[in-house]
């Protein structure tokens, strides 16, 4: 069964600060058992690496420049989404506290303070709202 996970999770230096951040050889290897994995990076299809960091304001995704990024993060978003329906991926296995691979966590700012809330990223939410099944990092 193929599941999209997202990139920096596999060691693709495309994270907002040019890194990755990736899974140990235990969570790996368990995951490889069970799907195909097909990396993807939604803020890096639309969005340079490096780039400004990004969280939630309200509803719109502002960069730590005040840029609105919303737009960026719906494009990389929607093509997560074309590549699941054209793949047939049922799963999307997401990096905690991004603002597009969240699923439990992810960043915001919320009275000026930064926070991890309990929401999903953009993407995540556009792929469960379209019947794909999130799977946390945290639950691997």
């Amino acid at each position: 069964m193929k599941a999209m996970i997202s990139k920096c999770m596999l060691g693709f230096p495309c994270r907002y600060d040019g890194k990755s951040k990736p899974l140990n050889d235990e969570k790996l290897n368990k995951l490889n058992e069970n799907y195909e994995l097909i990396p993807f990076c939604p803020e890096a299809f639309s969005l340079p690496t490096p780039r400004p960091a990004a969280r939630f304001i309200g509803d719109k995704i502002i960069d730590i420049n005040g840029v609105d990024k919303t737009k960026e993060f719906l494009k990389g978003a929607n093509e997560a989404l074309r590549i699941c329906r054209e793949e047939n991926i049922k799963i999307f296995i997401g990096k905690e506290k991004s603002p597009s691979c969240g699923i439990k966590k992810t960043s915001a700012y919320i009275n000026g303070c930064e926070c991890k809330c309990d929401a999903p990223g953009l993407t995540s939410k556009i792929l469960k709202e379209n019947g794909i099944e999130l799977i946390s990092e945290w639950e691997i």
